[in-house]
């Protein structure tokens, strides 16, 4: 690999001066960024050191299909303290679906900025090597002159969108780029036709659910039919239904159109088959890339096919269900016994409650009933009025019929208000929650009002990796980082509500099995648990009861078994593997585990009893 100076020449040098220029999130070109001379040594140590490549196979992209170069990339934020992205090569040619996997912090969401050239035309700081996109370089030619070439969804679409109305939203590029009013409307309509949105096409953008708008922002991209489309998370708030909607559309580009498709995502179990290529990534550095049956080895936090295939000695490992089912073939195994419905005192109650927002109703006549130690999730499909009816229950959002309690009390009643100081709630959109200028002060807010000890402040920071944040201003987090921070100022203490809304985007699989046992564990010790989610996977490791929600109203509502192992939209993936009776693979491990003698594996495999121990949640 060849190294290269950042102080070698005159060209150099000019090329640092003018990559050492900031850029105000206005997109004015800001006064220099000055770093400290520690950090400046930090930075050209890091340029220096030898860095191994990526762990290739089976990736060949000749220069002439090229739409990526990158070559000996290094970046770092003018906060940061380190650099952020060491990529020595990485070449992707036309046609290719690349996956960009790796741990919250990993350097996901920077490479792709990079890609899109809002590294370092945006965000300033300190940039070497080089970028070129279908020919362009990114040092010269900044996010604009990429429009007609790079479509970009970031991995927090309430941030990106600009107007009022859903199809003003969708046309805004296509008008600055001068197409005419007649290809704008085509254009248009054919993008909210793609992804199944073509009813929100007059819809304020505002009155959109999360997922909603994400597939807006996603649909706003493909109405300039990039070459090239990057996407951060743009699955992490849709619904089973609507991510493989999504995930359609995109086979359909590359097999169809030969769009190139670099696709950054937590949840990889739906994505490792489709993508053609996997590329891991670790703290800054790429560290395997090649097709995704060679490469899944290498990722720091397996999905959970792969955790399966490893566990039952399956090598390449099971990218698919249908993979994972022909290789188990016939094997039966024994029934197990349904999670145990909580029956304590209610603490919730909502009666024939109606919510309506101009004149569309949101919620219509839902009756529930939440108990002291339950865990209940609310899944449905985006726009089912999940968010609606937490924030109701929490005397959040108007109720035009029907009554809501809470311990006793009516929203309006001072008893009420007093007894929301019991109550931990993390919105959908968590960034309210951090005040403070750094992420510490958030947290020691929290636990002076709380009355809480510092040994409870610092089993937060352990469960949600926050160690290395603690001194950042929350809104330079990540969206994954400002969750999990979100998530730790909340369950500060010993709320007697915990309701949670889409707690899991942007976590990893191991805070999400964190989450979850910490979860049933308050829930045992008499806290009453309430989280919406399209996590399936998150929802069958964590509920003793399901509540379906379809265009506003209750659709079902029962034990997780029945209400999700039996669904065909809704099946967690070990369910659809399994059967209805086992939710998540520790119930697989176990049953196996205890199994004598051990099943008779249709071609050979068996299962490593330690395992149980490694995966339990």
């Amino acid at each position: 690999m060849a190294l290269v100076s950042t102080r070698d020449s005159a060209p150099a040098r000019s090329r640092r001066r003018r990559l050492r220029l900031g850029v105000t999130r206005s997109g004015r070109r800001s006064r220099l960024l000055a770093l400290s001379h520690a950090s400046l040594a930090r930075l050209l140590t890091s340029c220096w050191r030898r860095v191994p490549p990526p762990r290739r196979s089976g990736i060949r992209v000749t220069r002439r299909t090229r739409v990526i170069e990158v070559t000996e990339l290094h970046y770092q934020y003018p906060a940061g303290q380190s650099p952020a992205l060491i990529a020595p090569r990485w070449f992707v040619g036309e046609g290719e679906f690349v996956l960009l996997a790796g741990t919250t912090g990993s350097g996901k969401t920077t490479l792709l900025r990079s890609l899109v050239s809002l590294v370092p035309h945006f965000y300033g700081g300190w940039f070497g090597g080089r970028v070129v996109i279908g020919g362009r370089d990114t040092r010269s030619h900044r996010p604009a002159d990429l429009a007609d070439l790079v479509g970009y969804v970031s991995q927090e679409p309430e941030a990106q969108t600009l107007l009022d109305r859903v199809a003003d939203e969708v046309a805004f590029a296509l008008e600055n780029l001068g197409y005419s009013s007649g290809a704008v409307a085509a254009r248009v309509e054919e993008a909210l036709d793609l992804l199944g949105i073509a009813h929100l096409r007059e819809r304020p953008i505002e009155s959109l659910s999360g997922g909603e708008r994400q597939r807006v922002t996603l649909a706003a991209a493909l109405a300039l039919r990039p070459r090239l489309l990057l996407l951060d998370e743009p699955t992490s708030q849709l619904d089973p239904w609507a991510a493989e909607s999504v995930l359609e559309v995109l086979r359909r580009l590359v097999d169809e159109l030969g769009v190139t498709v670099i696709l950054a995502e937590h949840r990889l179990d739906r994505l490792l088959g489709s993508a053609t290529r996997l590329t891991v990534m670790d703290k800054g550095h790429l560290v395997a890339d090649g097709p995704p049956a060679e490469t899944a080895a290498f990722l720091p936090d397996p999905p959970l096919l792969v955790q399966l295939s490893q566990a039952l000695g399956w090598s390449p490992p099971a990218l698919t269900v249908a993979d994972a089912k022909r290789r188990l073939g016939r094997a039966s195994f024994p029934s197990r016994a349904k999670r145990h419905l909580a029956g304590g005192e209610v603490i919730l109650t909502l009666e024939g409650v109606t919510c309506q927002r101009g004149d569309r109703v949101v919620l219509r006549d839902i009756d529930v009933v939440f108990r002291r130690g339950s865990v209940t999730v609310i899944v449905g499909r985006n726009g089912a009025g999940k968010t609606t009816l937490v924030r109701a229950a929490l005397g959040l959002e108007p109720v035009q019929r029907g009554r809501v309690r809470l311990f006793g009390h009516e929203p309006g009643e001072p008893a009420f208000r007093k007894r929301l100081r019991s109550v931990a709630y993390v919105p959908q959109f968590p960034g309210a929650l951090l005040l403070a200028t750094r992420l510490a002060d958030d947290l020691e807010l929290a636990r002076q009002s709380r009355e809480c000890s510092h040994d409870a402040v610092q089993a937060m920071v352990d469960m949600f990796e926050l160690a290395p944040l603690l001194s950042a201003h929350p809104f330079d987090l990540s969206s994954g980082e400002r969750q999990r921070a979100a998530l730790a100022v909340a369950l500060l203490g010993n709320p007697e509500l915990i309701v949670l809304d889409e707690p899991t985007r942007g976590l990893s699989l191991t805070v999400k099995r964190r989450l979850a046992k910490e979860l049933r564990q308050r829930a045992a010790g008499g806290a009453t648990v309430i989280v919406t989610t399209h996590d399936v996977d998150f929802a069958a490791a964590v509920a003793d009861r399901v509540l379906l929600l379809g265009n506003g109203t209750a659709i079902a509502e029962g034990p997780p078994e029945q209400v999700l192992g039996e669904s065909f939209a809704y099946a967690p993936l070990i369910s659809r593997i399994f059967g209805p009776a086992f939710l998540d693979l520790e119930d697989v491990l176990e049953v196996l585990a205890a199994t004598s003698p051990p099943l008779d594996w249709p071609i050979g495999y068996t299962l490593d009893v330690d395992d149980v121990d490694g995966i339990r949640m």
